[in-house]
């Protein structure tokens, strides 16, 4: 999931202390003198750097973020100097990296970093790491090893919440640089905590805005999604773990991974909406599930981090895509979802991948890939890996269920890998990895044959998938219903002012055939004026293969294109039950569905 806010807010220190004397460590202390300035004043101290110089850098992604961010282009007035305050020489080697030299015992690098408006005020903070703290550079790209220890001197009234272990108050400790930015700090006067407890493990549910939540209600709602979870995946990683719950004015629900907490956004007063609450269960559920598959098990290239450029693999189908997949299944599991919620969201998926031209053109694992370099023409070109994904997840597992006799499933297969290759052992192999997982666990299950046909068509390939030769296992169908015919020109359209201009155009049908071309102005239609409001009803007035003569600027200049009309019947998808279905595949449902234990 994916972006994170930085919001920091009154003058406040934040002081990362060295873990041993005279070992080489880094520690750094962030200040806010003016936070409607929306910039903070971080100092970097350096000991016992190696070599005639010393690099340190910006980080240019965030973990859980596939997104370059290029923190560094917020660094404002570097300086360096030493210990006793001489000025040393201080550059940039790079896109992100910053070169002092020469080397001394101690070294202070002091700069300013820009937040946004949005990531400081007078009502909270929350430090990202990854945009605000740089990194010394170790051996090159990762950054240098060791601990760190963080004391947090907050404005009087305000406390402070963080996943970090906290040995005293106001300290808290990371192992290193990668565990430190992966760990947000809130730090608010506003904060409200709702806690509970789960197998002698304490969570915090921290929320920060006014809102109209029962927070008893949604305290027990996430719990019985925590231990489902934690059941299922054999117990918690952590000694305590942490929801970070964040306001917003609008309706929508995202959220950011880490290895004992979370970052999520919530609409505040969205409560009595059961569609939108709805949403904020899933994203709380699909970034819990994080802590295990992504943030332990992971394709290889996801840890050690290298924070200087893209990291590419073919494998988000699985660590997003996946982990949507086991939120929905976690939420009908422990029951804060019915069985029609799950065959609704899997029904919603299905409808968004089917109906998406690029489907046609884009693989689970090429989506995956190109993450990090969106196409301009994304729209007919791009599919998402969190929506094919989910899909592939829900079908994989019917199949190894049906293949095993229930014996074993995808439950399993992510056991395996938490144990052949969760941190801090390597992560699977980008190549095949995930594949010999699940032809493993299915072989010990009794299932002969292995799953080359699956991952050859549907997550490497295109093929159309076959919805109901995995569905039947579980007493499913997949029922299409198609609206009534529309004559179409094959593009799609938006309203600028009283004009109708193209949006995009799929790479087939009539638009495609014609010549129509992105941001191509319709004007008129043989010879009379379009209006947005009843264009379509003059092309239903036409037969399907009719000729349409289209008055089009394009640019400065007016063309005449025929578009031959095609017949558009927009299918709807859904999931049902078969009432038909043979008590076997009932079984396999029921054992689907079924509470872990």
């Amino acid at each position: 999931m994916r972006q994170r806010p930085l919001v920091t807010s009154f003058a406040f220190l934040l002081l990362i202390l060295p873990a041993l004397v005279g070992a080489q460590s880094v520690s750094y202390t962030v200040s806010m003198p003016k936070p409607t300035s929306s910039q903070l004043d971080v100092v970097m101290e350096i000991r016992g750097a190696k070599g005639a110089s010393a690099d340190v850098a910006m980080p240019a992604w965030a973990p859980g973020a596939y997104t370059l961010h290029w923190a560094a282009k917020h660094v404002q007035q570097l300086t360096a100097e030493d210990g006793d305050g001489k000025p040393l020489e201080a550059y940039m080697v790079g896109t992100g990296t910053w070169r002092i030299r020469p080397a001394a015992p101690v070294i202070r690098v002091r700069y300013k970093v820009y937040a946004g408006p949005n990531a400081m005020n007078d009502t909270h903070a929350l430090i990202d790491g990854t945009r605000t703290l740089m990194y010394l550079v170790g051996q090159a790209p990762y950054p240098a090893p060791g601990a760190i220890t963080v004391a947090v001197q907050a404005p009087a009234g305000w406390k402070t919440v963080t996943g970090l272990d906290q040995p005293s108050p106001g300290v808290f400790t990371a192992p290193d640089y990668d565990t430190l930015v992966d760990a947000p700090i809130e730090v608010s006067p506003e904060i409200e905590i709702v806690p509970f407890d789960l197998d002698n493990v304490r969570y915090d549910i921290v929320i920060h805005a006014r809102h109209n939540y029962d927070t008893a209600v949604l305290a027990g709602d996430t719990k019985k999604v925590v231990a489902e979870q934690v059941r299922m995946m054999g117990g918690a990683p952590y000694k305590r773990y942490v929801f970070f719950f964040h306001g917003t004015s609008g309706t929508g629900s995202g959220g950011l991974e880490h290895l004992n907490s979370t970052t999520i956004s919530f609409g505040r007063y969205t409560a009595r909406d059961r569609q939108f609450y709805d949403t904020f269960l899933f994203v709380i559920s699909h970034e819990f599930f994080h802590l295990w598959n992504v943030k332990r098990i992971r394709p290889a290239i996801l840890g050690p981090f290298d924070y200087t450029k893209p990291q590419h693999t073919r494998n988000l189908y699985v660590s997003e895509g996946m982990t949507s997949y086991y939120a929905s299944l976690s939420l009908a599991r422990s029951g804060v979802w019915s069985r029609q919620a799950f065959y609704d969201d899997l029904s919603k998926n299905i409808q968004e991948l089917q109906t998406q031209p690029g489907h046609l053109v884009t693989s689970a694992e090429m989506s995956s890939w190109l993450t990090w370099n969106r196409a301009d023409n994304a729209a007919n070109v791009s599919i998402s890996y969190y929506t094919k994904g989910q899909i592939l997840g829900t079908l994989l597992d019917l199949e190894i269920r049906a293949r095993t006799g229930s014996r074993k499933s995808l439950d399993d297969v992510l056991r395996y890998l938490l144990a052949e290759h969760g941190l801090p052992k390597p992560g699977f192999a980008e190549e095949g990895g995930f594949r010999a997982a699940v032809e493993k666990i299915a072989a010990l299950g009794g299932a002969t044959g292995d799953f080359a046909d699956f991952f050859r068509r549907y997550v490497a390939g295109l093929d159309e998938i076959d919805y109901d030769a995995y569905l039947r296992h579980a007493g499913l169908t997949l029922q299409i219903d198609r609206a009534g015919p529309m004559r179409s020109i094959g593009v799609g359209t938006r309203t600028d002012g009283d004009r109708l201009v193209v949006s995009n155009v799929p790479p087939s049908g009539a638009g495609y055939d014609a010549g129509l071309m992105v941001n191509d102005a319709l004007l008129a239609l043989d010879d009379e004026r379009i209006m947005p409001a009843t264009f379509g009803a003059r092309l239903n007035d036409r037969q399907a293969g009719a000729a349409a003569r289209l008055t089009v600027l394009r640019g400065d200049r007016m063309l005449t294109i025929t578009v031959t009309l095609q017949e558009d019947r927009a299918p709807t998808y859904k999931v049902i039950e078969d009432p038909d279905a043979s008590a076997d595949a009932k079984a396999l449902r029921d054992s689907w569905f079924a509470a872990s234990r």
